[in-house]
């Protein structure tokens, strides 16, 4: 879990990971964009680091994301596909990132069925 170290970037994303068995949740709130998308993509490797065969990004507190946050899950996507790591993106996601989904055709490889 990950705490706050006074950095302003900190109080725009907050992440969180819980992981049982083999499957790990990352918890995201806030803002992904081209300034924190990068801290995204950390916890999400640093959860195949940890051993875990699936990972879920949970997205439901998460108000935006840009191209930037798009990348780093579509990176995940296939990165994780390729070591045989199952991931999904889960929700239900707020209208802004539903968009984003419909707009560039990712929804399918993203999201998980009823998300």
């Amino acid at each position: 879990m990950e705490s706050s170290s006074g950095d302003p970037l900190d109080e725009r994303l907050c992440l969180s990971s819980t992981t049982w068995d083999s499957r790990t949740v990352v918890s995201v709130a806030g803002e992904v964009d081209h300034l924190t998308a990068a801290r995204l993509g950390d916890a999400l490797g640093a959860a195949v680091l940890g051993g875990a065969r699936w990972i879920e990004a949970d997205f439901r507190r998460v108000g935006f994301c840009d191209c930037a946050g798009l990348s780093v899950l579509l990176a995940a996507c296939s990165h994780f596909r390729d070591a045989g790591v199952g991931f999904s993106v889960s929700g239900p996601v707020t209208p802004a990132v539903a968009r984003l989904f419909q707009v560039t055709g990712t929804g399918f490889l993203l999201l998980r069925e009823g998300a």
